[in-house]
């Protein structure tokens, strides 16, 4: 017996040997509810009647849901996944962050090619690519007036080469938006920690907005800069004026007035930072949050502090609920955007590898499925290439998301109401089409909607999408499938938001579909509702 024993252990030991080395994980983004309903009594109670105990209609859900997006955070959102690139001075060196003094003549990649890039990431589903114009160290990637540390005065096509330039060309190219990371903070930069980098900086804002830099989708002759990105890194020994700050309201003024339809994120007024570099986000991810969020506030102090924000626990914050938002008075409309890098750093490393396809998947589903934008990180290397090893997992990522939509359910009834009955109306039938903001808004007592197929299928995938023009208004909801052992509930969650990925792994074949809005503030305003077979 105490032979078998130490055996049993021995082999446990070496499973978990194995499973450590080989990278073993095991993600699990599939539906698994929990609640239970007395038979007969499932849909009795929803945002129509109950409400979950919540005021429906009240002063309060006025002021919350009076919060609505700019046309160009509306125009953002359907984004939803976009890549960041870092590449630079870091990239040839091997630092995360660089010292500021650094010799241009250290860059020199061998066969820099930006379609790679754009092929590679276009293959992952992505919208479009932010580069790292400027990184900490003040390195820049174009041809600049502001700094001789830029690319200029580098062996790369003999100082005339132009990093920002190729990828603008390739993302017009491959139908990708391009974006700006220009790191507020600048190692190089001799006016740094005085009132006077604030113009210094706003020339470099003028260089890459004006129109020389970005795809040119419209055909006016001006390129077009979808985002600007700046963080918060600022170390912790830099010497400043008392009076130092960065006048983020002239630099944002300035971005509007350069490039209309462009966000400012991170440290601007357009994107939220999820709070933490570990692609992690909460349950519920809330647009509608207070004026000033604390999640923007924070500075990254050294390369070190990286580490702690990749252990941020963000599932356990706070930032929307109705308990939270009744002790503010200024509220704004502040989406959240999941940034996360494709390997541990954010610049390239020969000794790391790139995510497995399941915590990339994990990451996607949590974050564009929850509610956020995604930002991945995915680093060329020293010859100016993405590695096969994240070309190849990227690839992979984007068939997986593209098999999940493959199948597209044939709904040939729609139908609305209450426990009391539903009734079918032709507008309703606008929630199958997400191209649209036409949608449709509930009635005071309506908090069913169901779906009739043509025939029976095995539910894999639902995506429900609501009218952020409506704001964010559905606190929880349900989703059941009729089997035949009666209604069984097959999914559920909190927020929709922009958009809600509920899948499915082994739900009963059915040819009836409901989802219930459980809670809301006021009327719940969706947009679509898709339904895919496994």
């Amino acid at each position: 017996m105490r032979k078998k024993s130490v055996i049993a252990a021995v082999a446990a030991i070496c499973i978990c040997c194995l499973c450590f080395f080989a990278g073993c994980e095991n993600y699990d983004y599939y539906e698994h509810p929990e609640k239970t309903y007395e038979k007969g009594h499932e849909f009795d109670e929803g945002c129509g009647n109950y409400n979950n105990g919540y005021d429906k209609e009240s002063e309060e859900v006025d002021r919350l849901i009076s919060v609505v997006p700019s046309q160009v955070q509306l125009d953002f959102m359907e984004l939803e996944y976009y890549n960041f690139i870092h590449f630079g001075m870091n990239t040839m060196t091997g630092a995360e962050w660089g010292t500021g003094d650094e010799d241009p003549a250290l860059f020199n990649p061998s066969s820099l090619d930006t379609d790679q890039w754009c092929e590679a990431l276009k293959a992952s589903g992505s919208k479009g690519i932010i580069i790292t114009a400027k990184h900490h160290d003040g390195f820049c990637l174009w041809q600049t007036e502001t700094t001789e540390q830029s690319i200029k005065n580098s062996p790369y096509k003999n100082g005339n080469g132009d990093v920002v330039k190729e990828l603008s060309e390739s993302c017009e190219k491959y139908g990708l938006k391009l974006g700006i990371y220009l790191s507020p903070w600048d190692m190089n930069a001799e006016t740094y920690g005085t009132n006077a980098y604030n113009e210094f900086y706003m020339d470099q804002l003028r260089e890459l907005l004006g129109g020389e830099y970005g795809p040119d989708f419209d055909g006016d002759g001006k390129g077009e800069i979808f985002c600007v990105w700046m963080d918060g890194a600022r170390g912790e020994d830099v010497e400043m004026d008392k009076d130092f700050a960065y006048d983020l309201e002239a630099w944002e003024a300035l971005i509007r007035e350069l490039q209309p339809g462009c966000v400012v994120a991170n440290q601007g007024s357009d994107v939220r930072w999820v709070g933490n570099e570990a692609g992690s986000s909460r349950e519920s991810e809330w647009n509608v949050v207070s004026k000033g969020n604390a999640a923007n506030t924070n500075w990254q102090g050294s390369v070190d502090e990286a580490d702690d924000l990749q252990a941020v626990d963000a599932s356990a914050e706070d930032v929307g609920s109705r308990e939270l938002l009744a002790k503010y008075q200024d509220l704004v409309w502040y989406p959240s955007e999941v940034d996360v890098s494709i390997r541990k750093g954010w610049f390239w490393h020969s000794y790391e590898k790139p995510k497995s396809l399941d915590q990339l998947l994990n990451i996607y589903y949590k974050a564009v499925g929850g509610n956020s934008s995604l930002l991945l990180n995915v680093p060329p290397n020293k010859d100016g290439l993405i590695d096969e090893k994240d070309v190849e997992v990227l690839a992979e990522f984007g068939e997986e998301i593209a098999r999940t939509t493959a199948k597209l359910a044939n709904v040939t009834s729609i139908s609305v109401g209450d426990n009391e009955g539903l009734t079918e109306k032709p507008e309703l039938y606008n929630l199958l089409d997400e191209s649209t903001y036409d949608g449709y808004t509930f009635e005071d007592n309506e908090y069913i909607i169901e779906f009739k197929l043509s025939g029976k299928m095995q539910l894999g995938r639902i995506d429900l999408r609501e009218d952020s023009r409506s704001s964010q208004r559905v606190e929880e909801f349900e989703v059941w499938v009729l089997s035949e052992d009666g209604w069984e509930l097959i999914g559920d969650s909190t927020v929709i938001g922009n958009r809600r990925i509920l899948l499915f792994e082994d739900a009963p074949e059915s040819d009836t579909v409901r989802v219930v809005i459980k809670q809301s503030r006021s009327v719940p305003v969706l947009r679509s509702v898709k339904l895919y077979a496994k």
